[in-house]
């Protein structure tokens, strides 16, 4: 089969359909394109964003209020990975610390019937420390406890 050349119509389309939420090898197939060439144009060539003095600020903004990394990258149209060395320059980065008053706001939340993901999103917390934190521990803990070794 003959090589298809890819105009920039083509990407456009690409990027569409992946906006569409398709994955690489269903965007491959409908456009008779291989995966790898769908993954070449949408990743590896992307043009990377100039990160400004304005644009660190918002991030920083966007973190006092409790983003994370990953909602901050999403809003900013940038990588995490981005947000993430720019945080660390800042002072901004680094795990938050669980301290008494974010566990009395956790257990406040949940007392008032939010699950413990929903908990997670409006903190600006993982899933798995609000979890961790409002259940007990991780497995290993609840084993100890179980067991009485604890």
């Amino acid at each position: 089969m003959p090589r298809r050349k890819v105009t920039p119509e083509l990407v456009g389309e690409m990027r569409r359909l992946r906006g569409e939420g398709l994955s690489y090898d269903k965007i491959s197939r409908r456009l008779g394109l291989t995966p790898m060439t769908v993954y070449n144009y949408l990743q590896k060539r992307r043009k990377r964003a100039r990160i400004t003095p304005e644009i660190v600020e918002k991030m920083v903004d966007l973190r006092k209020r409790r983003f994370t990394y990953k909602k901050i990258a999403k809003e900013l149209d940038v990588s995490f990975q981005t947000v993430a060395r720019h945080m660390r320059a800042k002072k901004q980065g680094g795990r938050k610390k669980v301290t008494e008053e974010v566990l009395k706001e956790m257990r406040e939340f949940r007392d008032v019937g939010l699950s413990e993901r929903r908990i997670a999103e409006k903190m600006g917390l993982s899933y798995g420390t609000v979890f961790k934190h409002l259940r007990g521990g991780g497995f290993f803990e609840r084993l100890k406890r179980k067991l009485g070794l604890r």
